[in-house]
């Protein structure tokens, strides 16, 4: 595998796990609350010499019950 095929996939890779940590961080601020992740999508795709990531967080936000 060419070095700069290496190197972008180790960026995606490292793309993919800041968007990890960024989807528990945000669960994380509403820890007095009930959250329901209702759709969690990190995909990746190329198209000629360009790669496009999408990343969608859907949360679901409510007091808890008492």
């Amino acid at each position: 595998m060419p070095e700069t095929s290496v190197n972008i996939t180790e960026k995606l890779q490292k793309i993919g796990e800041t968007a990890q940590n960024y989807k528990d961080a945000i669960v994380n601020q509403f820890k007095d609350m009930e959250v329901e992740v209702k759709d969690w999508n990190f995909s990746v795709g190329k198209m000629d010499k360009e790669y496009t990531v999408e990343v969608n967080l859907k949360l679901g936000i409510r007091s808890k019950k008492s």
